[in-house]
């Protein structure tokens, strides 16, 4: 595996990964930080730090001498998992499963044993484990427990006129179980409460046009 596709395996779903990977590529072909900056509408230091940080997650290599023994384990997981990242996203467990699905797995040490210690403790985030239980299904073809049920919200209709003049509240009461499940939903993935509440009013927001 080369310089490059482990550090796209690493980043994952970060924000800019492809611009971020052809920044490195082509300083790793010979391009300076300066020509790399102007070709990706960049300060310097921006480009600068990207580089750095690139060099960090792989363990060397890019500025600093490859010392593959002191990669950080997380980054070495990354790159031996590659298809986590694509996995989350089919089966709809969105972008931060996958950060705290390695982060469990370097405490862990390795699949066998994270999954072991989900057996015993099995407290974890639905999310994380679904994705462990994904995981572990796609390299043994076994499941290490039941799938994650996933929910079925249900909205009770209208109960009064169009013209009522409480039918806001009573609308506010109908979908409050539903907005209360997916808040928690939300808050087991690792997300705040202040970020799942600005959320939910921009998507309010976008969807009064």
């Amino acid at each position: 595996m080369t310089i490059v596709d482990r550090l796209r395996a690493c980043w994952g779903f970060s924000p800019n990964v492809d611009r971020n990977v052809a920044l490195v590529d082509g300083f790793l072909n010979g391009k300076t930080v300066t020509e790399l900056a102007q070709e990706h509408r960049l300060s310097k230091t921006r480009t600068r730090q990207i580089i750095e940080k690139a060099d960090r997650v792989v363990g060397g290599g890019i500025l600093t001498k490859a010392e593959p023994s002191e990669a950080p384990p997380r980054s070495d997981f990354m790159a031996a998992y590659r298809y986590v990242w694509s996995l989350a996203e089919r089966h709809r467990l969105g972008s931060v499963a996958p950060y705290h699905f390695f982060k469990e797995l370097q405490r862990a040490g390795s699949l066998e044993q994270l999954v072991d210690r989900i057996k015993r403790y099995p407290k974890r985030a639905p999310l994380t484990s679904e994705l462990i239980r994904l995981v572990w299904l796609k390299e043994t073809g076994e499941s290490p427990w039941p799938a994650m049920k996933r929910s079925k919200i249900t909205i009770a209709e209208p109960g009064c006129a169009a013209d009522h003049p409480d039918r806001g509240l009573h609308c506010q009461r109908a979908l409050e179980a539903a907005v209360q499940e997916l808040v928690e939903s939300a808050a087991a993935a690792g997300w705040t409460n202040d970020e799942i509440a600005g959320a939910l009013l921009e998507v309010a927001r976008a969807h009064q046009g």
